[in-house]
């Protein structure tokens, strides 16, 4: 049982705009604590539509992009067509099929500057085992990010149920979604008011350039679903060499930023122990 996150990306794709592949640059220059990324490799993990692969691109780097799933390997590359032409030759952004959790493949790529995993470890089904892979594509000296959904007990595993149950049968999706929706779409709603805002202005805005239907959608379906605290994270990317030197808890996940090496203490001045309590609150 899998949900098709392909199918979701496509859908997304047709909304994408210039506003959004901006924000989604402007994130991803957060993330690295850099304007550029030339001369560098970025390899992105579970690339979904291609979004940051492109903003990797943009920024200079050589790209990398792979997704398990065939529908979003398309997107990534009808994404590159409209908006990298040049590329399509695989020189500079290389598209492919694979899967994290193919120790052959995996080994095929090589190491990157930039290892870009978000929100796409934990719909594995081996969370852990494809976290090990990620980690193993690190360069010494280079930078993961990852954001994986934070372990919040029962809350995680209702959902756990659900998400099984929006994957049963078109019924039941169609029965969920129309439940979920509504009430979703008047929680932003009432938090853009508190706000003064656009309600899907400052969604996208907070949101990496996302869009909040199909986002929803990707919450809702999103499965095989996995979770983790923030302390085991860290520790087993710890004993694997990398430091974390940025933590973010935002909604129902947790984002890292790790460090093989010892550059971790030239690029951020932040101290490597989020404890779990704050971290999964």
């Amino acid at each position: 049982m899998r949900f098709p996150f392909g199918r979701n990306w496509r859908r997304y794709l047709d909304a994408l705009t210039p506003e959004r592949i901006a924000i989604a640059e402007r994130s991803l220059r957060e993330v690295c604590g850099s304007d550029t990324l030339a001369d560098s490799t970025f390899i992105d993990v579970g690339c979904g539509s291609g979004l940051f692969s492109l903003a990797a691109r943009r920024m200079g780097a050589r790209v990398v992009s792979f997704d398990y799933d065939s529908v979003s390997v398309a997107c990534t590359r009808q994404l590159r067509a409209r908006h990298a032409p040049h590329d399509t030759d695989d020189s500079g952004w290389k598209v492919m099929r694979g899967d994290v959790l193919d120790g052959p493949f995996v080994a095929s790529l090589g190491q990157a500057e930039t290892v870009y995993a978000f929100g796409v470890l934990h719909h594995t089904g081996a969370l852990w085992a494809a976290l090990d892979a990620a980690i193993s594509l690190v360069k010494e000296g280079g930078i993961l990010y990852v954001a994986l959904y934070k372990d919040r007990g029962f809350h995680s595993r209702s959902w756990l149920k659900v998400k099984r149950a929006f994957n049963s049968s078109r019924w039941a999706a169609t029965s969920l979604a129309a439940v979920y929706l509504p009430c979703a779409a008047a929680l932003t709603c009432l938090r853009s008011l508190r706000r003064r805002e656009n309600m899907f202005a400052s969604y996208t805005k907070d949101n990496r350039g996302m869009h909040w239907f199909y986002d929803r959608i990707d919450w809702l379906g999103g499965y095989p679903f996995e979770v983790a605290a923030a302390d085991d994270v860290i520790r087993f990317c710890r004993k694997r060499g990398l430091s974390a030197v940025a933590f973010k808890s935002i909604g129902y996940m947790n984002h890292y930023t790790l460090v093989r090496g010892a550059r971790a203490g030239e690029l951020f001045d932040r101290e490597d122990r989020p404890r779990s309590r704050r971290a999964d609150a």
